[in-house]
C-alpha cells in the first residue's frame, strides 16, 4: 500500500483534495444506503403487519375451532347452577342437556370410622412423665381448708412426683383402673379446692378436673401411658401389649414398623399415603387409635394384620402367629368400625343412592353433570333447582377478542398504506382489507340460519344496522347484551353465521390464511421480493464502496507521484546551480 505524506515536498494540502474528490464518489454510496434503509423499513412494516394478521387469525380460530370438539368448542360450553348452593353445587360438560332438574337431598354420605372398643394404652402410673400426658410445665394451685399450696411442675416430672407434692399439701391423688385421676383430702374431713387465676400449667383444663358431690375432684379425661412420642416396639412404649416389628395393611397400603418407629411417625405415614384411603390420629383422652376413611359411603376400612401385631394391639384385628412369627390366621373386627352412610337424593322424583357426596352423571343419570352435595334438604328448603344452560362467558370473550383483533388489523392496514407510508400503493394489501371488511359488513344467507348479518348479533360498524350498511366505516363495535340475547333465542344460528362452514368468520379466516400462506401468500411473496431488493442493494453498496476505495488509492498514488516528480526537479535544479 502506498504511504502518502500530504504536501511533504510541494507544501500543498493534497489530503484535503483527496477527501474532497472522494466525498463526491461517496455520495453515491450514501444514496444507496438510504435506499437500503427504505427497503429494510418496508420489511419491518410488513413483518409487523403480518403479526397483526396472525393475531386476527388466532382470535378467529378460538371460534372456528369448535369443529375439533372438546375444549375447543366454545359454543357447546355449559354451566350448571344450583338455586341453593348450601344444598349442592354442580358442574357441567359440553355433553350436558340444557334443561332444569328438581333435586332433593335426603341424606349426605359420611365416612367410616374404626376405633377399638377398649383402650390400647395402659393406664398411666407413677413412672409416667406428665409431658407424655400433655401436661405443661408451670404452677398448679390447691387449697386445703383455704390454705394455699402452689404445686410447681417442671420438665421431666412424673405422675409420682405430682402425687408426692400433693401429699405434702394434704391432698391424696389416685388413679383408678380406667385412668381417672381423683383428688381428695387425706384426713377425709378437710375441704379441698383447686385452681387459681395465677396458675400457669394446663393441668386443670387438660384433665377436666371437676368437683364431685362428695367434695373430691375427678378428671373427665383418662390418663394413659402411651403417647404419640412412644417408640412402638419399646418395652416402655406404654401400650397394653408390646408391639412387634413387622408389617400391617390399611386400605391398599402396607406399612412397616421397625425399632425406630414412633406412633407419631407411623400416623404421618398413614396420613400421607393415598393408597391407605384413610387417615389416623391418636386420642390421648381415650388411649385409642382412630382411623377414618377418606372415601365416603357405607364401606369398611380394609385393615389387615401382617407380621406385626400392631393392629391386634390397637384392637382392630384378632390374629394368631406361629413360633416363627408367621401369621396363621386373622380376622378384622368389624364391630369396631362405625360404617359411614351413603348419600340419598331424588332427581325429578327418582330416588338415587350414591356412596359419595360427589355424584357423577353415571349415578345421577344427568348426562354431563356432576353434583357435589353440601347439605340436607328440609321441608322449608324443598326441592333445589339445577339449571343447565349455555355458558357464554368464554364465547363472549372470544367474540370480544375477534372484534379487537379485527379493528387492529384494519387500523394497521390503513396506517401502512396511507400516503407516504411504507406500503402505500400496495394494492394486494388493500384488496385483502376490502375483502375481510366486505365479509364483516355483508349479508350471508348461505348458512341456513335466521341470522344473516353480524349486526343482528350485536357486531356492527359504528354507523351500520341491518338495513343501512356504511361501507365507509371500518371499525366494528360489540354489543354484549344483543349478542347474549341472540344466543338465547337461536344459538345454532349464531354458531352457523359466525363459524359454520359458510360462516362469516370462516370466510375471513380463509382470506387471512391465504395471505399468511407460506411461499405463496401475500406476506411471504412480498417479503421474498424485498429480501431480493435488499440483497441486490447490499451488493451495489459493496461494489460502490470498493470503487470509492480504489478511487481514493488512485488519487493518493497520483499525488504521491507528483510529489516525487517535484522532488526530482528540485534535486536536478540544485545540481544545475552547483
Amino acid at each position: 500500500m502506498t504511504i502518502s505524506f500530504s504536501g511533504l515536498i510541494s507544501g500543498l494540502d493534497t489530503s484535503s483534495w483527496v477527501e474532497a474528490l472522494v466525498s463526491v464518489k461517496q455520495e453515491k454510496v450514501t444514496a444507496l444506503q438510504e435506499d437500503l434503509k427504505g427497503y429494510q423499513s418496508v420489511k419491518d412494516t410488513l413483518n409487523s403487519t403480518k403479526t397483526v394478521f396472525s393475531d386476527l387469525r388466532s382470535a378467529i380460530e378460538k371460534l372456528t375451532d369448535y369443529k375439533f370438539g372438546g375444549s375447543f368448542d366454545l359454543f357447546a360450553k355449559n354451566t350448571a347452577t344450583s338455586s341453593n348452593e348450601d344444598i349442592f353445587t354442580a358442574t357441567a360438560t359440553n355433553s350436558a342437556s340444557r334443561q332444569n332438574y328438581d333435586i332433593f337431598v335426603q341424606q349426605l354420605a359420611t365416612y367410616t370410622k374404626a376405633v377399638s372398643s377398649e383402650p390400647a394404652s395402659a393406664v398411666a402410673d407413677d413412672s409416667t412423665e406428665l409431658s407424655n400426658i400433655g401436661i405443661t410445665e408451670g404452677t398448679f394451685t390447691v387449697y386445703v381448708d383455704g390454705v394455699k399450696t402452689a404445686i410447681n411442675i417442671e420438665e421431666g416430672d412424673t405422675l409420682g412426683d405430682l402425687k408426692s407434692q400433693l401429699a405434702s399439701a394434704g391432698v391424696k391423688a389416685e388413679i383408678d383402673e380406667k385412668g381417672v385421676l381423683s383428688l381428695s383430702s387425706y384426713d377425709g374431713t378437710s375441704t379441698v379446692d383447686i385452681g387459681a387465676t395465677t396458675d400457669s400449667s394446663n393441668l386443670t383444663s387438660l384433665l377436666g378436673l371437676a368437683k364431685q358431690e362428695d367434695g373430691s375432684y375427678a378428671s373427665t379425661s383418662s390418663l394413659f401411658k402411651a403417647s404419640t412420642a412412644s417408640v412402638l416396639t419399646s418395652a416402655e412404649s406404654g401400650f397394653n401389649e408390646q408391639i412387634t416389628a413387622g408389617t400391617f395393611t390399611i386400605g391398599d397400603a402396607t406399612f412397616t414398623i421397625d425399632e425406630k418407629t414412633t406412633l407419631s411417625s407411623l400416623i404421618s405415614q398413614i396420613n400421607s399415603s393415598d393408597e391407605a384411603q384413610a387417615y389416623a390420629y391418636w386420642d390421648d383422652a381415650t388411649g385409642k387409635l382412630n382411623i377414618t376413611s377418606t372415601k365416603e359411603g357405607a364401606s369398611y376400612i380394609n385393615i389387615e394384620a401382617g407380621t406385626s401385631n400392631f393392629t391386634d394391639v390397637m384392637g382392630l384385628t384378632q390374629s394368631e402367629w406361629d413360633a416363627d412369627g408367621n401369621l396363621t390366621s386373622s380376622r378384622m373386627l368389624t364391630n369396631t368400625q362405625e360404617l359411614g352412610q351413603n348419600a340419598i337424593l331424588t332427581v325429578n322424583g327418582t330416588t338415587i343412592t350414591s356412596t359419595s357426596n360427589t355424584v357423577s352423571s353415571d349415578i345421577s343419570r344427568i348426562e354431563g353433570v356432576t353434583l357435589t352435595l353440601k347439605g340436607v334438604s328440609t321441608e322449608e328448603t324443598g326441592n333445589t333447582t339445577l339449571n343447565v344452560e349455555q355458558d357464554t362467558t368464554q364465547l363472549v370473550e372470544a367474540v370480544k377478542g375477534f372484534v379487537e383483533a379485527y379493528n387492529a388489523a384494519i387500523d394497521k392496514i390503513n396506517e401502512v398504506t396511507a400516503s407516504g407510508a411504507d406500503l402505500h400503493g400496495e394494492t394486494n394489501l388493500t384488496s385483502i382489507k376490502n375483502s375481510i371488511r366486505g365479509y364483516a359488513n355483508g349479508s350471508n344467507t348461505t348458512n341456513g340460519g335466521v341470522y344473516s348479518l353480524l349486526s343482528q348479533l350485536g357486531i356492527s360498524t359504528a354507523e351500520a344496522d341491518g338495513s343501512n350498511l356504511s361501507t365507509d366505516t371500518d371499525t366494528l363495535s360489540f354489543d354484549e347484551e344483543a349478542f347474549t340475547k341472540a344466543l338465547q333465542e337461536n344459538p345454532d344460528s349464531v354458531e352457523s353465521l359466525l363459524a359454520g362452514e359458510n360462516g362469516i368468520l370462516t370466510h375471513i379466516e380463509n382470506t387471512i390464511e391465504q395471505a399468511l400462506s407460506a411461499t405463496t401468500g401475500f406476506f411471504d411473496v412480498k417479503t421474498s421480493s424485498i429480501d431480493s431488493d435488499i440483497s441486490r442493494m447490499e451488493d451495489k453498496i459493496s461494489k460502490q464502496e470498493s470503487s470509492v476505495e480504489t478511487y481514493r488509492a488512485k488519487l493518493e498514488n497520483q499525488f504521491y507521484q507528483m510529489e516525487m516528480a517535484i522532488a526530482q526537479m528540485q534535486q536536478n535544479y540544485s545540481s544545475f546551480l552547483s
